[in-house]
C-alpha cells in the first residue's frame, strides 16, 4: 500500500493582523481557518468606504501560527509542507527556525520540514505573510485588489525517504507530454522526478500505469532507477495507447489517469495519480482555434478569484458554484485574469471541459530591474510546471494592458519570457492582451489579443468591428477580443430607448442600468459572431469583483461588469443573452424583469431565447409573433401596459416540451393633475 500521507491544515490556526516578533506570544491572536484572507471585508469597501486606510484596504505583514503534532512514527520519513498560495510574500518558520521564503501571490510553494522537526511531540509552525507592494514581484498594478493571507489550502505531505519529489517548483513531480496523437495511436511521455533522501544510493523500481476512465489498465511499464544519496533524477517512460479517446472539451472531457508508483523491494514507497487528457490545441489563420485539429468555438469569459465577503479565500464549493454558473451560460473557455488560479479550479475545468487561459501577472507596467525579471520568470515557471498536466489549459498569457501606466520598454523581458515558456511547454498557445495599437511588444506573443469597451470606455456607440479589423491588419493575423463589455447594476434601470453615451460618461457615473449593459453586449456580440478576423472572444467579466478604486453604478469598491453579481445571487439579463446564444439547452427569458414599478405605459418587451419561435402574452392576451434577430433577441415594440399589475408571459415549444417564463410589472398610475 502506498505510504504517502497528505494532511489538510485547514483548522487550528491563530492569526494576528500586525507585524510582530517571530517569537511573540499568541494568547491574544484570533482563531481562523485556512483558506483565509484579512481583506475579505475591507477590500470590498473601496477607497470611499474606507478613507482612513491608504488604498482603501490594509496591505502589510501579518502572522499565522499553529501547532503540528508530529508522531514518533514519522521518524525515518520525509515531511513537506505545501502552500497552494499565500499573498504576496510568505516566510515560513518551524520551531523558530527559518524554513524558507516564497515571493509571489498566485502560485504554490513547497518546503521540506524533515530536518527541522521534533518527532514525537508538538512543533510550532509560524508564517509571516506580507501583501504590501513588492518592486520585484508582479503585478505592480491592476484594477483589482491584492488580498493578503494564506488564501488557498495548505497540506503536510509525509513520504518515504525515496519519493516522487514535491519540490520541483511545487509541481506534482510528474510531467505528461503527448508526443503524437492520431485516431489509431497516442504516444505519451511520462517523466517522474524521483528523489532519494537516504544517505546511501538507492535503486527503486518506478512503475508507470495508464488507466482509462473505467479504471482498466491500458499501458504499463516498470524500470529500475539508480539514484545517488540526496539526489533527484528523472524516470522517463514513453507509453503507447491504441485507439485513443480524445479529451474533447465540453463535447467529451474524457480523462485517463496516470499512476506512478515507487517500489522498494515488496513495498510501495510512494504513489501519485495525475489526470491525462489526450488533445492538441492550435490556432491557424485559415480556421481559427483548433481542438484536436477541428475548429472549436471560443465563447469565453474572464474570472477573478473573488467573492463577496470572502475575498480570495474561496472554498471548493465556491469554485464548484462558479463552474456551474459558467457552464450553465454555455461558456467554452475561461480567461483566468490576471494570474494563475487554483488547482481546484483547474481540476473542475478538466472534468467539465472548460478551456483555460492562465497568464503571468504582468499588468499595466513592469520594473526594468534584474530582480523583477527574476520574479516574473519564477511566476511563469511555477505556473507552467504546476498546471502542466491539466488538459484544460490551452493558453499561456504573457501580459495584460502594458502601457496603461508609464512603463520601461518591456520587449526584451517579454521575448525572454516567451522563450522560457516555449522551452518549458511548446504544446500550448502563447497569447497576450493589449489595448494599445502600434506597440512593438504586441508582436511578441504568437497570437496577440485586444481589450476594447466601445459604448463604455471607448467610442460612444458599441460595436468592436473597426478596432478588430484595424488591429488584425496591424498584426497580420487573426486576433481575439480578450476583453469587452459594460457595467451593469441589476437594481438600476432605464426606461425607454437606449441612448449611447460611452467615452466614460456612463462608466464613471452613478447609473449603470441593467438595460444599458445588455444593449451594449447585444450590439457587440452581433459584430463579434460575424467577424472573420476573430478566433475567439472573452467577456469582461463573468462575476462582479472587488476593486477598491471603483465608485460608480451605485456601488462602492465593485467592478460591476459581471454577468452575475459578486455574491452569485443575481444573474443579470446579459447572462441569459449569452445563454441564448451559446447554450444547447433550450431556454427562454424575459428581460428587464426587475424594472418595476414602471412609469411609461408604452414599452418594448424583449425576450432572449434559443427557440425558433416564442409566444408573448400580456395580461393573458397574445401579442402578434415576431422573428428573432441573428443573436436570438425577440423584440415587441410599443406594447401597452395597464395601470397596476401586468402579467408578462413567454411560451415556447421544442422537442415536444413547453418552456415558459413569467414576471409581473407594475405600472404606476399617472399623477392626478386636475386637482380633484
Amino acid at each position: 500500500m502506498a505510504k504517502r500521507t497528505c494532511i489538510d491544515l485547514a483548522k487550528d490556526w491563530k492569526f494576528i493582523k500586525q507585524d510582530v516578533d517571530s517569537a511573540a506570544p499568541t494568547g491574544n491572536w484570533d482563531a481562523v481557518t485556512v483558506p483565509h484572507t484579512w481583506n475579505n471585508l475591507d477590500a470590498q469597501m473601496g477607497v470611499r468606504g474606507n478613507p482612513t486606510v491608504a488604498g482603501g484596504y490594509f496591505r502589510g505583514a501579518c502572522w499565522y501560527e499553529r501547532s503540528l503534532d508530529v508522531p514518533a512514527a514519522w521518524q525515518g520519513k520525509r515531511v513537506f509542507i505545501r502552500f497552494e498560495a499565500a499573498s504576496i510574500v510568505a516566510h515560513v518558520y518551524l520551531n523558530g527556525e527559518s524554513v524558507g521564503e516564497h515571493r509571489g501571490a498566485f502560485t504554490a510553494f513547497c518546503f521540506e520540514l524533515t530536518s527541522h522537526l521534533k518527532f514525537g511531540q508538538a512543533n510550532e509552525l509560524r508564517v509571516r505573510v506580507d501583501n504590501s507592494n513588492q518592486p520585484d514581484v508582479p503585478p505592480l498594478s491592476g484594477d483589482f485588489n491584492m488580498d493578503g493571507g494564506i488564501y488557498r489550502p495548505v497540506k503536510i505531505i509525509v513520504t518515504d525517504e525515496v519519493c516522487i519529489t514535491p519540490l520541483d517548483f511545487a509541481s506534482p513531480g510528474i510531467y505528461e507530454t503527448i508526443k503524437s496523437l492520431d485516431d489509431q495511436h497516442a504516444s505519451v511521455e511520462i517523466k517522474s522526478l524521483i528523489s532519494n533522501g537516504e544517505t546511501t544510493g538507492q535503486s527503486p523500481q518506478v512503475e508507470t500505469i495508464i488507466k482509462d476512465a473505467s479504471g482498466t489498465v491500458i499501458a504499463q511499464h516498470t524500470q529500475t532507477q539508480t539514484i545517488a544519496a540526496g539526489q533527484t533524477v528523472p524516470a522517463t517512460e514513453v507509453l503507447d495507447i491504441s485507439n485513443p479517446h480524445r479529451w474533447n472539451a465540453r463535447k467529451d472531457p474524457y480523462l485517463y489517469t496516470v499512476t506512478v508508483r515507487v517500489h522498494r523491494g515488496n513495498d510501495v514507497a510512494d504513489e501519485m495519480v495525475q489526470p491525462l487528457g489526450l488533445r492538441t490545441v492550435a490556432i491557424t489563420q485559415a480556421q481559427g482555434f483548433l481542438l484536436n485539429g477541428n475548429p472549436y468555438p471560443i465563447h469565453g469569459v474572464s474570472r477573478h478569484q473573488d467573492r463577496r465577503d470572502e475575498g480570495w479565500a474561496l472554498s471548493t464549493e465556491d469554485h464548484q458554484q462558479d463552474a456551474d454558473l459558467i457552464l450553465g451560460m454555455g461558456v467554452t473557455a475561461v480567461r483566468n485574469t490576471h494570474y494563475p488560479q487554483s488547482g481546484t479550479w483547474h481540476d473542475l475545468a478538466d472534468r467539465s471541459g472548460l478551456l483555460m487561459w492562465d497568464e503571468v501577472s504582468l499588468v499595466r507596467t513592469i520594473n526594468d530591474t534584474p530582480a523583477f525579471t527574476v520574479g516574473s520568470e519564477l511566476e511563469a515557471r511555477e505556473m507552467i510546471l504546476q498546471l502542466y498536466n491539466h488538459p484544460s489549459v490551452a493558453f499561456w498569457g504573457l501580459f495584460n494592458e502594458l502601457g496603461n501606466l508609464p512603463t520601461p520598454p518591456p520587449d526584451t523581458m517579454l521575448k525572454n519570457l516567451k522563450s522560457l515558456i516555449k522551452e518549458l511547454d511548446p504544446s500550448r498557445v502563447i497569447v497576450a492582451a493589449t489595448d494599445h495599437m502600434n506597440k512593438s511588444y504586441n508582436l511578441i506573443p504568437d497570437w496577440p489579443c485586444y481589450n476594447i469597451y466601445p459604448g463604455w470606455y471607448g467610442p460612444a456607440a458599441p460595436g468592436p468591428d473597426d478596432t478588430i479589423n484595424q488591429f488584425s491588419k496591424e498584426i497580420g493575423r487573426r486576433t481575439a477580443l480578450s476583453e469587452y463589455g459594460a457595467g451593469g447594476n441589476p437594481f438600476q434601470h432605464q426606461e425607454g430607448p437606449i441612448k449611447w453615451v460611452g467615452s466614460r460618461v456612463m462608466a464613471g457615473g452613478p447609473l449603470h442600468p441593467e438595460e444599458y449593459q445588455a444593449a451594449v453586449h447585444e450590439v457587440d456580440y452581433a459584430q463579434i459572431v460575424a467577424n472573420p478576423n476573430l478566433w475567439g472572444s472573452f467577456i469582461w467579466t463573468m462575476f462582479d469583483f472587488a476593486s477598491t478604486q471603483k465608485n460608480e453604478g451605485g456601488t462602492v469598491g465593485i467592478n460591476d461588469k459581471g454577468m452575475v453579481t459578486q455574491d452569485r445571487a443575481v444573474k443579470k439579463d446579459v447572462y441569459f443573452f449569452y445563454q441564448a446564444n451559446w447554450s444547447e439547452e433550450p431556454m427562454i427569458y424575459i428581460t428587464s424583469r426587475r424594472m418595476t414599478p414602471r412609469k411609461q405605459p408604452t414599452t418594448e418587451i424583449k425576450i432572449y431565447s434559443n427557440l425558433p419561435s416564442v409566444q408573448l402574452k400580456v395580461n393573458g392576451l397574445e401579442i402578434p409573433a415576431v422573428q428573432p434577430d441573428k443573436v436570438h433577441v425577440f423584440r415587441w415594440e410599443n406594447v401597452t401596459l395597464q395601470p397596476g399589475d401586468n402579467q408578462i408571459e413567454a411560451i415556447g415549444t421544442t422537442r415536444g416540451k413547453t418552456l415558459s417564463d413569467h414576471c409581473t410589472w407594475v405600472l404606476q398610475a399617472a399623477p392626478n393633475t386636475t386637482g380633484n
